[in-house]
């Protein structure tokens, strides 16, 4: 016990200059927004900002993060807010982050987990506080077990800015027909969880989420399912050969469409093989592909085609509702698709995510149908385009 009394007061003596504001020692916690400033994304009156959070440490010992607080201030510097995640229960509320454990030296990535506000909430400036426990061995782990959510060893304050988004192009769906969205960018789809800080992504040059607004569309039947018998032919895929449209006009800035289809490797659709393509073909694996510059300094990629589908190349001018190819699955895709993702730049690796609005829609809700005149579309929505969208504008 002696011991580790004196390893804690050794570490409460190396963070203590840092805690009181005092020398010029580095902060042993460092928090950054990614992006830096979010998007507040509105739907249906609700504001939604989602983002993520790189932690990185520069402490001797492995912290655990045992809380998170968020609270809201508007424009006049008044507390509208404050909510928090921490280690009190049976089942924490905190370990909806994932992992939570920081070792030294190293970044940890955590999602907001505050995403969703009222829409009379000012989001002028949201400011986040994290807890972390050090937690280097066996009997600072179980001494942590019995700790108040309030007790930390070090603290670290992130705040953040968020900002509204009009967006500049008239935007309409790149499909026709009754569409489900397979994957979009709701609190749990994937395109919103690229880790930033780790290694492996870093390796592969991308320093932005282009993803972070995106939605996976496919074609299903009435059970849902996206498929009728065998799943190796493509053809029995309901989505593989649909017609894609842009979804804006612009000038085609790149495109490909000679990137050969994976394909299934058993009945059950559970194995994909994958082409050999050429070193550098196919470089951001994302097989065919269209990306339309709206010259608004908006970008939309159109991504997973049909080999010999695209109807257009580099140069050409689109109008809104032009048909430029089609559905098909070529790329890092598990099945038939089509990814779309708005981007405030054409460097899919490089460039942020935007907010997509489409016009003129409807979400079908079982029997029913909701018309949109302009909105966005998430996860799980069965949605569908007038028919005459092509030629229409907000």
């Amino acid at each position: 016990m002696g011991n580790r009394n004196l390893a804690f007061l050794t570490f409460l003596v190396f963070i203590a200059p840092l805690s009181l504001g005092q020398g010029s020692a580095p902060t042993l916690v460092k928090a950054q927004a990614a992006p830096e400033r979010p998007i507040i994304e509105v739907r249906d009156g609700m504001q939604s900002v989602n983002f993520d959070m790189e932690i990185t440490s520069h402490a001797v010992v492995p912290l655990l993060i045992s809380s998170i607080e968020v609270s809201v201030f508007d424009s006049g510097g008044r507390l509208e807010l404050r909510k928090s995640i921490n280690t009190d229960a049976f089942a924490p509320s905190v370990e909806v982050i994932g992992p939570r454990l920081l070792l030294p030296g190293k970044t940890l990535d955590v999602f907001n987990p505050f995403y969703e506000f009222q829409p009379e909430v000012m989001l002028t400036e949201v400011r986040y506080s994290f807890c972390f426990l050090q937690e280097a061995n066996e009997m600072e782990r179980d001494r942590n077990r019995h700790r108040l959510p309030g007790d930390c060893d070090v603290r670290e304050e992130l705040t953040v800015r968020p900002r509204t988004y009009e967006g500049k192009t008239s935007l309409i769906l790149p499909l026709r027909g009754r569409v489900f969205v397979w994957e979009g960018h709701d609190f749990l789809a994937h395109h919103l969880r690229v880790p930033l800080g780790q290694p492996e992504v870093q390796e592969l040059g991308i320093t932005a989420n282009s993803n972070e607004f995106a939605s996976d569309f496919i074609f299903v039947d009435e059970q849902g399912k996206p498929y009728h018998d065998d799943p190796r032919k493509l053809e029995n895929w309901y989505s593989y050969g649909r017609p894609i449209y842009a979804p804006g006009a612009g000038v085609v800035m790149a495109a490909a469409n000679d990137i050969p289809d994976n394909w299934f490797k058993d009945a059950k659709a559970a194995g994909i093989g994958h082409p050999e393509l050429a070193a550098g073909k196919d470089p951001k694996d994302i097989g065919n592909f269209v990306l339309i510059d709206h010259l608004d300094g908006e970008y939309s990629l159109l991504i997973h085609m049909k080999p010999r589908s695209v109807m257009v190349k580099a140069g050409d001018r689109v109008e809104s509702g032009q048909a430029i190819g089609a559905i098909g699955f070529a790329g890092d895709s598990i099945f038939p698709h089509l990814h779309y993702a708005l981007m405030d730049g054409p460097e899919v690796f490089k460039a942020w995510g935007l907010p997509a609005y489409f016009s003129h829609f409807q979400r079908i809700v079982g029997g029913r149908s909701v018309k949109v005149d302009r909105g966005p579309v998430n996860s799980g929505e069965f949605i569908e385009s007038d028919s005459d969208s092509g030629s229409r504008r907000p």
